[in-house]
């Protein structure tokens, strides 16, 4: 063996540590050298696949940045505290969208000889609401009693009419009032009769609905 071979020996462990440790820390230096920040970015060059999943929260996010075009509003439920945003009086908007009937319509049958306050026509199941009802007939007497009373029978209150009349003449009887019901309801008209009275000509009762 010759002497330069017997002057390099094998290094310590002591060395070997300090050699690992020398070489981490200045990696480390380099690392932190290196790092990357915003001015190292240019604007447009990342996309949707350089940010993991669900990694961004809403503070990452400046304020009033987002519009429709980012945000898919289908999917959003009602805003808080608005559950009824999209009712009317509590219905629903679809229930204003649907075309119902508002006047409604009874004939009063003609040529009817009745009892003594008898009913004489009805406009049957009103749905609750609010109305103006008006009841029209033509009545004639043939005995020589020369006043009578036909009345509008809704809830809250009749239409009376007393009117005077003789066996030579007719008399057209009008009668209406305004109604606002919570239940379904008949409008009725009755007359007083001495057993010789009728009716002439077809009447009616015309409800019209005013809510």
């Amino acid at each position: 063996m010759s002497a330069l071979t017997r002057r390099i020996s094998r290094p310590s462990p002591a060395l070997i540590v300090a050699i690992v440790a020398l070489f981490m820390a200045l990696g480390g230096t380099s690392y932190a050298a290196l790092k990357i920040t915003g001015n190292n970015i240019v604007n447009g060059t990342l996309s949707g696949v350089d940010v993991d999943n669900r990694s961004l929260a809403g503070k990452e996010i400046k304020k009033n940045t987002l519009d429709g075009d980012e945000i898919n509003e289908s999917a959003l439920g009602p805003v808080p505290k608005a559950t009824d945003a999209d009712t009317v009086g509590g219905q629903p908007a679809s229930s204003f969208m649907v075309k119902q009937p508002r006047v409604f319509e009874a004939a009063i049958p003609a040529n009817q000889n009745f009892a003594n306050n008898a009913v004489v026509g009805t406009l049957a199941d009103l749905a609750p609401g609010a109305y103006v009802v008006t009841a029209k007939l033509t009545y004639e007497n043939d005995s020589a009693t020369n006043t009578s009373t036909c009345t509008l029978h809704v809830p809250g209150g009749n239409d009376t009419t007393t009117f005077t009349h003789d066996t030579t003449n007719s008399e057209t009887i009008t009668l209406q009032k305004a109604v606002s019901s919570g239940a379904v309801f008949s409008p009725s008209v009755s007359c007083e009769s001495d057993g010789s009275d009728d009716l002439i000509g077809v009447g009616n009762i015309i409800a019209v609905r005013v809510d």
